[in-house]
């Protein structure tokens, strides 16, 4: 079954990337508490009193300048469009990018710095053996529709994960047995064997709760507790979703009236239409020589880290790719800070495996394969396989194409053709991570923990590694910190020592924004929450 690995932009912060490294390699806090704190309430109006002198002279007045006012809209501008909004159905990161947090809600929710918080369950229980998760519900919340969010639709929303083979969030639920209502608002989660990544996993997609009178619109009308319902979607490159402020929220109102999500393809087209004011918030730059542009007053530039890996994808189901002497041949040839130097201007930094050093468990395996074409041919020349011709299939996304074509030329050097495709989302959706119908592919991996795509044969790379696995299962069930961390780390040698992909770098997290603009979470991995978002004129 395709595991979801979320595809594509988030993150980052106004600090150097450097500070970013050290400040932000935490892991993952668990605490439980009675309410999140959803963000900056509206501004009170100023009072401006004018002076009242005793004595003043006719015709005196007083210079004062007009307050900030918050304003109602706020404009997103992105280039990823969702292909669907079905959520349960797709693994495109462009979904919960725009819902999760706004329009759907899950029980428990992810902060920036890392820590698991309550959000539709105000507290939860853990049983001493770590098998049993009790949950109890906020009351008085309802569903964009009204009716009333209970724990039935725990039960269902878990469920629909559990029993839909199709689900692409399936296999992270594996370690959940059953979930039962004990009351209305009490549900209990019972598991198989002990997960330290469960809650983390409720955090995300997967975890969204649905009201199952519902669900036969969720492609294009989706329906949570969230505090915003959606009044607009408009599919496509250029399309866009709007979000209107719920007035039956069960917590504090967010701040903004409406957000709208401006989808423009084409990203000349979305820079230009920042420095026009069309836009707000320009969120994931994805041509970053652009961001010279900025540098002036009114725009305030963001960067930071994200916790997306850009991968080489070699498909190991299809040969000479299934041969671990032209895998390593193929990461020997790239020299990759040519590739970040001129695909992405310079920005992000190398990666030897599949982690960013935003992962507890992050090891620095850039010297595994260095750049050594000689090695490159050598290797080639042992599996025959110098000479043969490799299709890249690549999605509509700017570091996909530019990485593409610079690592195109690099094989090219150490006598490997590789004929580019370059295919609509939908079509790769479908052809690359559905039917594995590929021989390499470039995409960035963004969601954290999703490490155990490794060891999985179902998964669009093809990896079998009954010892990955092994190990795998080994770490999630393993209750000391250390001790999974160290067995998360063998895992990364492992799939290092097999060459499974061509690790690059990691996807930097770069966002222009309005000087005026407030609570635009760029560190928030998953999700675009726009709850606390505002825009001061």
């Amino acid at each position: 079954m395709p595991r979801r690995s979320n595809i594509e932009p988030s993150r980052g912060e106004t600090r150097p990337v450097r500070a970013i490294l050290n400040a932000q390699t935490t892991v993952y806090r668990i605490q439980s508490i009675r309410k999140p704190d959803w963000g900056v309430a509206l501004l009170a109006a100023l009072s401006l009193a004018a002076a009242a002198c005793t004595g003043a002279t006719e015709g005196t007045t007083t210079a004062t300048s007009a307050p900030a006012t918050t304003r109602a809209e706020v404009t997103i501008g992105l280039q990823l469009a969702p292909p669907t909004l079905d959520l349960t159905s797709n693994p495109a990161a462009a979904i919960p990018q725009a819902l999760l947090y706004n329009v759907y809600e899950t029980l428990v929710r992810l902060q920036p710095d890392g820590a698991v918080t309550g959000l539709l369950a105000k507290t939860w229980d853990v049983s001493e053996d770590g098998l049993t998760y009790t949950f109890r519900l906020r009351p008085g919340v309802t569903f964009h529709n009204g009716e009333p969010f209970t724990a039935d639709d725990v039960v269902f929303s878990i469920n629909n994960v559990l029993d839909n083979p199709a689900h692409p969030f399936l296999d992270t639920f594996a370690p959940i047995e059953s979930v039962e209502k004990a009351d209305d608002l009490t549900a209990v989660v019972k598991l198989k064997r002990v997960s330290a990544n469960l809650l983390f996993f409720l955090t995300q997609g997967q975890g969204v709760m649905l009201k199952e009178s519902a669900v036969g619109s969720i492609e294009s009308d989706p329906v949570g507790t969230g505090p915003f319902v959606m009044s607009e979607w408009v599919a496509g490159d250029d399309g866009r979703i709007t979000l209107d402020r719920y007035d039956g929220y069960w917590g504090e109102a967010p701040p903004s009236a409406t957000v709208v999500f401006k989808y423009i393809n084409d990203p000349s087209a979305l820079t230009n239409a920042m420095l026009a004011g069309d836009i707000d918030i320009l969120a994931g730059v994805s041509a970053p020589e652009t961001l010279a542009s900025f540098a002036v007053d009114g725009f305030r530039i963001e960067e930071g880290l994200t916790h997306g890996e850009i991968v080489l994808s070699l498909n190991g189901d299809n040969p000479p790719l299934d041969d671990v002497r032209v895998r390593r041949a193929i990461s020997h040839a790239i020299d990759r800070q040519a590739v970040i130097d001129l695909a992405y201007d310079g920005y992000g930094a190398p990666i030897g495996s599949f982690s960013t050093p935003l992962d507890p468990w992050h090891k620095d395996l850039t010297g595994a394969y260095p750049f050594d074409q000689q090695k490159a041919k050598a290797l080639l020349d042992e599996a025959g396989a110098s000479g043969v011709t490799l299709e890249m299939v690549l999605p509509p996304i700017s570091y996909a194409a530019r990485s593409g074509e610079i690592i195109q030329s690099q094989l090219a050097d150490v006598g490997l053709t590789v004929v580019i495709s370059n295919v609509d989302w939908g079509t790769w959706i479908d052809q690359v991570f559905t039917n594995h119908e590929y021989d390499m592919s470039i995409v960035s991996h963004v969601e954290p923990r999703d490490l155990g795509s490794y060891g999985d044969p179902d998964y669009y790379w093809g990896d079998d590694s009954p010892q990955v696995a092994e190990l795998i299962a080994q770490a999630d069930a393993e209750p000391d910190a250390d001790k999974r961390i160290a067995l998360y780390r063998r895992v990364l040698d492992e799939i290092t020592e097999a060459a499974a992909d061509a690790w690059l770098f990691v996807l930097p997290a770069l966002a222009v924004t309005k000087t005026g603009v407030s609570g635009y979470k760029i560190s928030l991995p998953g999700s675009l929450d726009a709850t606390e978002l505002a825009l001061r004129e």
